[in-house]
């Protein structure tokens, strides 16, 4: 999809839509909302107001997710063991060997 052949209108509304479909946890689509729109929502000369507000909060929703996720990621990782049989349970692969 070549996103400079869209119109103002166009390209407002698509940005819209991926930040509502982002808001049900998901942190990538907002990443490709912030990607795609960048050069929209900072450019000098003909940047969109909507557009930024937009741009804006899809990274702060994603950086936040993202914090959530590594902030799991830390607290499974150096507790898993201690958790005993409950961190196994909830593990995808359960490493073998002792801890």
């Amino acid at each position: 999809m070549d996103i400079s052949r869209s119109t103002r209108e166009q390209k407002i509304e698509i940005s819209r839509k991926y930040f509502l479909v982002g808001i049900p946890f998901l942190p990538w689509v907002w990443i490709i909302n912030v990607c795609w729109f960048w050069g929209d929502a900072w450019s000098k000369t003909n940047h969109i107001p909507e557009v930024r507000r937009y741009v804006i909060w899809s990274g702060i929703g994603a950086l936040l997710h993202l914090a959530i996720i590594a902030a799991w990621i830390a607290v499974y990782q150096s507790e898993r063991v201690r958790w005993g049989e409950l961190g196994d349970d909830i593990s995808l692969h359960v490493p073998y060997g002792s801890p």
